[in-house]
């Protein structure tokens, strides 16, 4: 998988789908970003091990996003149900996992701790960013970047640890 390619369709789902759920486009921004991650799984050297990532990413997204949302720390625009995050968030976390043995593999050779702090920096720029495009919205005077840090600068080195593990299989989760 071409690295351009795979940071080029992350980036421009990221868009889709925030742009999509602020402007009354989800549906249309969740269908190109599934097309997106089944051509990133077609082509993929490791598709196998992409997806069981994509499934953990996408599990600790909605846990993450979820208890966020319930804490009142954040508030998601979009289609969701029983009251979990909303779908759009859903295919970020699967979509952002699809980068991580492609156009963000680099972090795999280095120490988590730089994968923390990417965590606790990016993590809450990209919801701040989407939250001034219109597809969120927090309580209160201040952005909540300690809460948002917090969760990504966990968040991030564990996906990578897992790319590391579920690419390697062979040298297990020791």
């Amino acid at each position: 998988m071409n690295i351009l390619i795979n940071a080029i369709g992350f980036q421009t789902a990221w868009w889709a789908l925030v742009a999509g759920v602020a402007y009354g486009f989800e549906v249309p921004a969740l269908i190109y970003s599934l097309v997106l991650a089944s051509v990133h799984l077609f082509y993929a050297p490791h598709a196998r091990q992409d997806l069981r990532l994509a499934a953990w990413a996408l599990a600790m997204g909605i846990a993450i996003d979820s208890v966020l949302q319930y804490a009142g720390v954040m508030h998601f625009q979009g289609l969701a149900i029983l009251g979990l995050s909303p779908f759009w968030l859903w295919m970020l976390w699967v979509l952002f996992a699809l980068t991580l043995n492609a156009s963000m593999a680099f972090l795999k050779t280095k120490p988590l701790a730089l994968s923390a702090l990417a965590g606790l920096v990016f993590g809450p720029l990209s919801y701040y960013a989407g939250a001034e495009l219109g597809a969120a919205s927090w309580d209160g005077p201040k952005f909540p970047w300690l809460p948002l840090g917090l969760a990504w600068m966990f968040a991030m080195p564990i996906l990578v640890f897992l790319s590391k593990k579920l690419v390697n299989p062979m040298r297990g989760f020791s």
